[in-house]
């Protein structure tokens, strides 16, 4: 099997219980050493947006808790360096959906630890899922119990990836609940997209789970 990202043949590791079971070992999409570039965010973090810092709430999120907006509390396990922006760059914008089992097992045992009430992905628009085919993010939670219960009312043509940072934090709230009147009371959620930016969107999905009666959310992302 050839490595998606390096283009390297992966070799497999037979045992001699496989020959009996007939049982072959299961290999990712990536080999082991594409696996070991990508680059843990560890030490100490901001517990507001899971940056590398040793100042928390970071300068940033400061300015989005004294605005009002709510903690989100985020959990981010990589950096988004060069091999993170590789990885997305094949997956989510060249339509690589076998790629999603690179980090299935991670972002499952991150939220066992997390043990929310309701997993909430973040949505894509009806546009992206008509083009791309999956959202980047469900994909990665099928071994989860998750609840799709939002659903993005933009009708802004510009993707968030193809936004300035000035665009990004000035779009309007992008969401609402799939069903009317949903009543989260006593609900714990954990939120999760893929790769924090600005927080923008965490902070919007968010607010309108809020408002619903959400008692405590959280958030994850693969990348910050």
């Amino acid at each position: 099997m050839t490595c998606e990202l390096c283009g390297r043949i992966q070799q497999t590791e037979w045992t001699l219980g496989d020959f009996f079971i007939f049982h072959q070992p299961q290999m990712l999409s990536i080999c082991e050493a594409c696996r070991q570039q990508f680059t843990r965010i560890t030490g100490a973090v901001c517990a507001e947006c899971g940056c590398q810092s040793q100042i928390s709430p970071c300068a940033e999120c400061e300015i989005w808790l004294t605005a009002g907006y709510p903690a989100i509390h985020n959990q981010a396990l990589f950096a988004y360096d060069e091999q993170m922006q590789q990885y997305f760059k094949q997956y989510k914008f060249q339509g690589g959906y076998h790629l999603r089992d690179v980090f299935q097992e991670m972002l499952a045992q991150r939220l066992v630890k997390v043990a929310p009430t309701m997993i909430v992905p973040i949505p894509i628009t009806a546009e992206t899922q008509n083009q791309r085919g999956f959202n980047q993010v469900s994909a990665w939670l099928e071994k989860c119990e998750i609840n799709e219960i939002l659903t993005c009312i933009s009708t802004s043509k510009a993707v968030q990836s193809m936004k300035t940072r000035r665009e990004r934090l000035q779009t309007t709230q992008p969401f609402c609940l799939v069903t009317e009147n949903l009543d989260l009371t006593g609900q714990r959620i954990c939120i999760v997209d893929d790769v924090y930016t600005t927080g923008r969107t965490l902070r919007h999905a968010s607010s309108c789970l809020y408002e619903s009666g959400a008692t405590q959310i959280c958030t994850v992302t693969l990348a910050r």
